[in-house]
């Protein structure tokens, strides 16, 4: 079986069937310059008591040791977060970032993601 079949009722092995269940939209890898990202269209997620949807981009390899990866949004959802970046060119579109260190590359896809979720569905960001 090649790495892209697929078993009778399977997911694709590609490690991002947990995220594709947050998302009403594509979920693709992609690339762009020196970057591995992860397109998210239409992602759920939760900013402290409300479900907010937005299309986001998660950098399997940001440039910083300190942010080895880095979630990039359509808009700032808001939350308990220092948003510190804006108009951030990615894919032929301007995401904004908050900062949130030390998510490790090394995690499955889905932690990752989740980890830079969690600051923004708690009260207050650590």
């Amino acid at each position: 079986m090649s790495i892209n079949s697929v078993e009778e009722g399977g997911e694709p092995p590609d490690g991002l069937s947990q995220i594709r269940e947050l998302c009403s939209g594509e979920v693709s890898f992609k690339t762009e310059g020196w970057r591995n990202l992860i397109f998210m269209g239409q992602l759920r997620l939760w900013v402290g008591d409300q479900v907010r949807v937005t299309d986001a981009v998660l950098c399997l390899n940001h440039n910083n040791p300190t942010y080895p990866t880095k979630l990039y949004m359509a808009e700032n959802v808001g939350g308990p977060v220092n948003w510190n970046e804006t108009n951030v060119p990615l894919l032929g579109r301007y995401w904004h970032s908050f900062s949130w260190r030390d998510v490790s590359s090394a995690l499955p896809y889905h932690e990752i993601l989740a980890a830079h979720l969690a600051p923004l569905a708690s009260d207050k960001a650590a």
